[in-house]
């Protein structure tokens, strides 16, 4: 995740790249960095005014869990372009 100001407008930009944590029990990370990780999403994502996602279902899980409205989503394709 990372957070962005906007200095021209002031506003507050969150990217998010991936929520597998909060639905894959069988991840990497122990119950706290868990609880540390969503506490830091949840928070970044609600003071944002506008959220960048890669993806549909990064889309959908932030609706389904931090209950964030679809308006202030955006969704942009990762391009990864190495030479």
């Amino acid at each position: 995740m990372r957070r962005y100001l906007v200095k021209i407008s002031g506003k507050k930009v969150a990217h998010v790249e991936d929520l597998s944590f909060l639905s894959d029990r069988e991840h990497r990370y122990n119950w706290l960095q868990r609880h540390y990780f969503n506490i830091r999403y949840k928070r970044a994502c609600r003071k944002a005014d506008s959220i960048i996602v890669s993806d549909k279902s990064v889309a959908d899980d932030i609706v389904r869990y931090y209950f964030i409205p679809r308006s202030k989503i955006i969704i942009r394709q990762s391009t990864n372009r190495r030479r």
